[in-house]
């Protein structure tokens, strides 16, 4: 009896011992399982960074095709991702391929419907082909989003022939207080009852659309900070990364407390791979932002911009999402 006892509590005890053991086999497996997926997630994560990042430096200095390649292949990870959407319409825009440059824009928009910015490079595509009824419905959104973009309506009723609906806007920017030094040839046309069919056939050009040189000219005598803005966005825009940084420096002594300049300058060193430089500069800057999301998110993407050149990957997609939520949140 005793030994039959024994031998029950021995065959329990290794029973028991078994069960545990393949439930402690079953218990790595699935860890095991988990930190493989947790691991795969990681490095799908780092690679859609890599390539992002990589597109933004492609698109930087022109070479947009690999930008778009780079950028199929973050898709690949993540499709339907609305930032991938919107840089995939630059770069066609940018190769004047406008239905890809449409059809992407489009895409971005069914994830995020008010996003400023998506909504301008949509008009512009828009613009580019002349096709300016469907630009002034995108514009009629941009407005209501934001009031300071009420320019291009204007013109873009007078492209559409619309010019009762200009000359009423323009009445009530006037009665608000609201119309720029941009708006007044269009306004003593309107009123004189002369009929202008684009902003470009009008021969008192307004201070934005004249040229670089004449800009210079222009600041030369009267030290506006409003003609300085004109002359570095077109610096920029003609991707005169040399003069932009000569001038923005200069203008630093004038206007100390001018976060733009900050952020134009560093731009500019970003552009010609001086990343310390850039990201002291823009890091300077951002204690002048004040009440700017827009502005502030600029600065967040030079500053990944930054960040990526020096190979500190982790603070480059930390600003990046910065830039990203901000945008968000204002649209």
């Amino acid at each position: 009896m005793y030994l039959r006892t024994v031998v029950v509590i021995l065959i329990s005890f290794f029973y028991s011992a078994a069960v545990i053991a393949q439930q402690d086999t079953i218990a790595d497996e699935y860890i095991a399982q988990k930190n493989v997926k947790e691991l795969q997630q990681e490095q799908q994560e780092l690679n859609f960074t890599n390539f992002f990042f990589e597109a933004l430096q492609q698109k930087a200095i022109d070479n947009f095709e690999k930008a778009i390649v780079a950028l199929e292949y973050c898709l690949t990870i993540k499709p339907g991702e609305t930032a991938v959407l919107f840089e995939l319409s630059k770069n066609y825009l940018e190769l004047e391929n406008y239905f890809e440059a449409e059809s992407y824009a489009k895409k971005a928009l069914e994830t995020d419907s008010d996003n400023l910015y998506i909504l301008m490079t949509l008009k512009e595509i828009y613009n580019k082909q002349g096709n300016f009824k469907e630009a002034l419905e995108i514009q009629k959104k941009v407005v209501e989003l934001d009031r300071n973009q009420q320019v291009d309506l204007v013109i873009l009723y007078i492209k559409n022939n619309m010019i009762d609906e200009a000359r009423e806007l323009l009445v009530v920017l006037e009665n608000e207080g609201l119309l720029s030094d941009s708006l007044i040839p269009f306004k003593q046309s309107l009123l004189e009852g002369k009929v202008i069919q684009a902003q470009e056939n009008s021969t008192d050009i307004p201070t934005e659309q004249k040229s670089i040189e004449e800009l210079k000219s222009i600041y030369e005598k009267d030290n506006s900070f409003q003609t300085l803005k004109f002359l570095l966005s077109k610096m920029l825009a003609s991707k005169d990364f040399l003069d932009l940084e000569s001038e923005s420096s200069r203008a630093l002594e004038l206007f100390p407390a001018q976060p733009l300049l900050y952020l134009m300058n560093g731009t500019a060193l970003n552009q010609q791979k001086q990343y310390e430089k850039a990201l002291d500069m823009l890091l300077n800057g951002l204690d002048y932002v004040v009440d700017d999301k827009l502005l502030e998110a600029d600065f967040y993407e030079q500053i990944s911009l930054s960040y990526k050149g020096l190979r500190q990957n982790v603070n480059a997609t930390k600003y990046y999402n910065k830039a990203q939520d901000l945008r968000q949140k204002k649209s």
